[in-house]
């Protein structure tokens, strides 16, 4: 199998914009009556989709298609490894977050966690709940919280993540070495469904339950072990689905994307019952059969368009926790172009100032200059700050590891394969 597979970071970078579509654009006034603007409902789609593109991902790049189905690198070499892509990520982000929120005076405020229609109910959290939030927030705990998201609300995402890193070096090598995939494939659906199809039938109307639903890292787990499975299925059968998939594209994708949109709509202006199993498990197939598509595709591109595409979805991360302190910079700055004073004489008026700024509505046409400079910044974020900041500590951490922990042989590869290329995987 080809190193690269750049239909997969392609991938990664649109499940990334279009979350920052989901997160950002459906707080505008009047978004509504766009038409289509139900489409950008569906962020639990989304999100389902890039934890089962990390199981992939991830298989492919430390085990591969190898006959011992083995990890490349120790266990302890993974983890590190995977910690540090993303927590100096979080906490840089994390950091803004606060510092912009401060400025504010809704730092307590947050929404508790919510399917429905409607807008999600208020919650005012205590100074004792806010600080308790704060250091799980620091110490990548937040999506064991089922209430409420906190501060960087995206972030919860990286916090499950982590969970996931934590458990691939035991599961995803017995995951692989099993026979029977496309049963272990079909289990794993089961096991993201049946929660949901609990939570819709008796407590669909209960914060803690979506929240649980939500975020919780063991609920997500069979998602992103799903991935693994799927890759599993890809390396043994990888001739004929590439081919198949070259011959039905155009269909493949309309297909899809006509179930996208379906799905979005039902969700949009389903019932709560059938909103809560959009949400969680009953797409999955649908989400499987996108990431298998997308590998197959630009297997032979280009050096130059895998080299752009590696860029773009390298910076996936990096789009999805510094899109909200972002958001809340830019709406910040836009309202304060719009009030009706010069604003150096705001030094001299500065309650009125304020009165004005937080009375002024956010506008639509700002919107788009956001999404250029959040694709901007978020790839100069990825390539000039977290990328060297990762390989310092990795730096730092493999000295450390040398010193204080007994040395654990590499598995044997061949030589083109001794040492893994890593990429800024999910």
């Amino acid at each position: 199998m080809k190193e690269n597979l750049p239909g997969l970071d392609c991938l990664r970078f649109s499940l990334a914009c279009y979350l920052v579509l989901f997160h950002t654009l459906l707080g505008y006034p009047g978004v509504e009556t766009i038409p289509l603007a139900g489409i950008f409902k569906f962020g639990g789609y989304v999100t389902s989709t890039f934890f089962i593109l990390s199981g992939f991902i991830l298989a492919h790049v430390y085990v591969g298609a190898s006959t011992d189905k083995e990890l490349r690198v120790p266990a302890s070499v993974f983890i590190f490894n995977r910690f540090f892509n993303i927590y100096p990520i979080h906490i840089i982000t994390l950091l803004l977050t606060v510092g912009l929120m401060a400025l504010g005076s809704h730092i307590y405020d947050v929404d508790l966690s919510w399917v429905d229609s409607t807008p999600p109910p208020r919650y005012t959290m205590s100074p004792v709940e806010l600080a308790v939030n704060l250091i799980m927030q620091v110490t990548l705990l937040q999506a064991w919280n089922p209430f409420y998201a906190t501060f960087n609300i995206p972030a919860w995402s990286l916090s499950t993540l982590f969970f996931f890193y934590l458990s691939f070096p035991l599961l995803a090598p017995r995951l692989l070495r099993m026979r029977r995939k496309y049963a272990v494939l079909l289990a794993m659906w089961a096991a993201c469904l049946l929660p949901a199809l609990a939570v819709a039938l008796f407590a669909s109307g209960e914060p803690w339950a979506i929240g649980t639903l939500h975020t919780n890292p063991l609920v997500r787990l069979p998602e992103f072990l799903a991935g693994i499975v799927a890759y599993g299925i890809f390396t043994e059968d990888d001739a004929r689905i590439t081919c198949f998939v070259a011959r039905h594209r155009c269909v493949e994708i309309l297909m899809l994307a006509a179930i996208f949109i379906g799905a979005a709509y039902l969700f949009a202006n389903g019932s709560l019952f059938l909103r809560v199993l959009l949400h969680n498990g009953i797409m999955m197939p649908t989400q499987i059969a996108l990431i298998l598509v997308c590998a197959s595709m630009l297997r032979e591109a280009s050096q130059r368009t895998v080299n752009w595409a590696r860029r773009l979805g390298n910076a996936s991360l990096s789009i999805f926790a510094i899109q909200w302190p972002l958001f809340i910079l830019f709406i910040k700055i836009q309202k304060a172009l719009e009030i009706p004073y010069p604003l150096l004489s705001c030094v001299h008026r500065v309650h009125e100032c304020v009165q004005a700024v937080n009375a002024a509505p956010p506008r639509l046409y700002y919107y788009p200059a956001y999404l250029l400079v959040t694709l901007l910044v978020s790839v100069v974020f990825q390539e000039r700050v977290i990328v060297p900041l990762r390989n310092i500590l990795r730096r730092m951490s493999g000295r450390q590891q040398r010193v204080t922990a007994p040395s654990a042989p590499l598995v044997s590869q061949p030589a083109s394969n001794a040492r893994v290329k890593e990429a800024d995987v999910s």
